[in-house]
């Protein structure tokens, strides 16, 4: 089918749903039938920034002026990074649950960014927290739009699409749930579009999973579960079909409920290119305790990189992880990238780490100050930039979105990763 193009001016009515062959529903029919277009993010021509800027004020003025955004006089940001010490600790969370899954996206325009967090209330309604450079604070948590079953896991990705060559790239929000009884279902947004999400096409699929101890994990076109018999499952948006495909065996096995992670391992990940699957590094852990990375090209195929990581940890860790381009993948042609997973163990409490910043492997675990008081258990959930071929967004050397979650006595805790230490950001505001 044709593009469904708005103008930039302000968000448009919800139309009719989409075509069953469009990723998205109720919303924009862009994806699927016709493949994103082509076209170099940096620098933007001025115009571009000035269609964005229309887009995004556009948005606010036509819906989004409903966001409470919560000022928080204690941030003072620095390189357009949240502040440095972020807001106290609230002596209530009523808007979040005990360890809520988290799960958290981010991007950048320019020297500007986007983080979203998602986590779930006590009510078991989804909700997001939202923060934007530009504003320099977070909003209070908004209703996501979707109904997960409660304790459900969560699985965040986002991707960039391109409506028309006369706009810019926008980014787009993914997140799956299980909702009841056990279906696979997501929610998704376009940014400056939509306040609340809308359905997603992974909805049409129908598809389940009877493991209610499964834990997921996303990187777009990826989302990963876990079978009742430990197999590790993905449910991957097939652009040549194109469509969300039914959950597939990935060829691992994990120890039942392991924490799952997967991120890029190339520069330029292959999402977009109309491959049968994504390359991918997934961190799980195996039946004989240990963090295993299963690396694969792709096409599929398990490359040479996969092998241990130097930790064991207990049943019932959570874990998260980022990554970010190697300082000279861009200039000797490598795709190289290096890589955090952070981990709680659920005896002590405590968060540790491990990382791969050359070509020598895996190093530590260590830990930092900025993990102390972590409740036990909490999720974790970190932030990844996307990646993908088609439209081609690389990932850069640059750390101004790694940035992790966890929850401090129920609240949940921000802190950030600028590439040799962290630093605490303080607490996002949750009422």
């Amino acid at each position: 089918g044709t593009p469904i193009v708005y103008p930039v001016a302000a968000p448009p009515p919800v139309p009719p749903r989409a075509s069953p062959s469009g990723l998205l529903t109720g919303h924009h029919g862009v994806h699927g039938a016709q493949q994103p277009g082509r076209g170099r993010r940096f620098p933007w021509p001025p115009f571009a920034i000035g269609g964005l800027i229309v887009l995004v004020l556009g948005g606010i003025v036509g819906g989004i002026i409903g966001w409470k955004v919560v000022e928080n006089h204690s941030q003072q940001p620095a390189e357009n990074l949240p502040g440095a010490v972020g807001s106290p600790l609230s002596t209530s969370a009523t808007k979040i649950m005990q360890n809520s899954a988290l799960a958290a996206v981010g991007w950048r325009f320019g020297p500007d960014i986007t983080l979203q967090v998602f986590f779930q209330g006590a009510d078991a309604s989804m909700r997001r927290s939202q923060y934007m450079s530009l504003f320099q604070n977070w909003t209070a948590p908004m209703e996501a739009g979707a109904a997960p079953k409660a304790n459900s896991p969560f699985g965040a990705s986002q991707l960039w699409t391109k409506p028309t060559e006369a706009l810019p790239e926008i980014p787009q929000t993914e997140v799956f749930y299980i909702g009841s009884p056990n279906s696979i279902l997501g929610v998704n947004w376009r940014d400056g579009f939509s306040r609340g999400g809308l359905p997603d096409s992974v909805n049409e699929g129908g598809y389940t999973l009877s493991n209610t101890g499964t834990q997921m994990a996303a990187y777009w076109p990826s989302t990963l579960l876990q079978a009742s018999n430990g197999d590790v499952m993905e449910v991957f948006y097939d652009y040549k079909a194109p469509k969300f495909q039914e959950p597939t065996a990935v060829g691992i096995t994990a120890s039942p409920g392991s924490a799952l992670v997967i991120l890029p391992r190339e520069v330029i990940h292959s999402a977009g290119e109309g491959t049968a699957s994504s390359s991918a590094r997934i961190i799980y852990r195996s039946t004989d305790g240990r963090l295993e990375n299963y690396d694969r090209t792709s096409g599929g195929q398990k490359v040479t990189s996969s092998g241990q990581l130097p930790v064991t940890v207990d049943s019932n860790f959570t874990m998260a992880g980022f990554a970010v381009a190697r300082l000279d993948s861009g200039s000797g042609g490598s795709s190289a990238v290096n890589t955090w997973i952070l981990y709680q163990d659920s005896k002590t409490g405590k968060i540790s780490y491990v990382y791969e910043d050359d070509a020598t492997g895996w190093k530590g675990p260590e830990t930092d100050a900025v993990f102390e008081g972590a409740d036990n258990p909490t999720h974790l959930a970190c932030v990844t930039a996307s990646s993908a071929k088609v439209p081609q967004v690389p990932l850069v050397a640059s750390h101004d979105l790694s940035h992790c979650f966890f929850q401090v006595k129920r609240q949940l805790k921000h802190v950030h990763f600028d590439g040799s230490k962290w630093s605490d950001m303080g607490f996002l505001p949750i009422p």
